[in-house]
């Protein structure tokens, strides 16, 4: 019987070996070599819109060549504005009352005004030259040397304008994104207008010290001025360098300020900005090229 018994369990042990085997032969998903995904995750058709959609997504990209310098120029102009900058504009923010900035930020805006005027002049804008002249006449009589901006109040709103904006208008293109030290974000055309803003402010602060008749200690008193000026001018600008939460923040001040600066030459031109079409990577400017403004809807109206 015992015999009979260890007969029967050898034969279905067996059995069951002869059945594993051939379930291993047969069965596709065991014997078929892995393919991986057969269907793409994403069910979207591959039209010519997607792709197109799909290339624009570098639309953030700026003509920067010089990217390497420039990154290292921001990181400078940050430490900078952590350790010196901001604590010397909250030392200046405490000696003087809100009401005491205001009046210094009216009275630099109102010397301004010549520049606008000259600029206004040289992109053949009546409009911009009225406004800065009659500005600069109200704020400097009833303005008390313009301390009070009484020509906003009278339906004249600054319009301030610079060498920078002049070249634009000009036809200058751009040129290279460029990060200047302490003074931040730039480019090739905005850099020289700088320099010729500074310039013309030389000539004028030069008047006034004759009108005042200061003739010694001007360069102490002009080095006074250049200080309250930077420290008023920070004092108004509320950004905080690497608190905008984005890892990619230097591409993102880089592209808002390209831009703006993009906008603000088409409003001068064109009295509106043309935003609605997208900065695109292939359409930014290089010194040896000029993209072609939009045309406006109405030419005949009057800058």
């Amino acid at each position: 019987m015992m015999k009979i018994i260890l007969n029967i369990i050898l034969a279905a042990g067996l059995l069951l070996s002869a059945g594993c085997a051939t379930i291993n032969k047969t069965d596709p998903d065991l014997s078929l070599a892995p393919r991986g995904f057969i269907a793409p995750v994403s069910r979207v058709p591959t039209t010519a819109a997607n792709i197109k959609k799909e290339a624009d997504l570098d639309f953030l990209e700026v003509y920067d060549p010089w990217g390497a310098m420039n990154r290292n120029i921001y990181s400078f102009n940050a430490r900078f504005d952590r350790a010196i900058y901001i604590p010397a504009v909250d030392v200046y923010t405490t000696i003087f009352p809100s009401p005491v900035r205001k009046g210094v930020t009216n009275a630099i805006n109102n010397l301004n005004e010549v520049k606008s005027f000259t600029n206004g002049i040289l992109q053949v804008s009546g409009k911009r030259t009225f406004t800065a002249f009659s500005r600069f006449v109200i704020n400097s009589s009833i303005g008390l040397l313009g301390i009070l901006d009484v020509a906003t109040d009278m339906g004249l709103p600054s319009r301030e304008t610079g060498f920078a904006d002049t070249l634009g208008v000009w036809g200058a293109p751009a040129g290279q994104y460029l990060v200047l030290p302490f003074l931040g974000p730039s480019n090739v055309r905005d850099t020289v207008g700088y320099t010729g803003d500074f310039a013309l402010l030389w000539y004028e602060m030069n008047w006034v010290y004759d009108l005042a008749g200061v003739q010694e200690g001007r360069t102490a008193i002009g080095i006074g001025e250049a200080t309250i000026r930077g420290l008023n001018m920070r004092a108004n600008v509320p950004f905080r360098y690497y608190q905008t939460g984005s890892p990619f923040e230097y591409d993102l001040i880089r592209f808002l300020y390209a831009k703006k600066r993009d906008l603000d030459i088409e409003k001068l031109e064109y009295g509106q900005a043309f935003g609605g079409k997208p900065y695109m990577k292939k359409e930014y400017q290089t010194p040896g090229r000029r993209i072609p403004k939009p045309v406006p809807p109405n030419t005949s109206e009057t800058k």
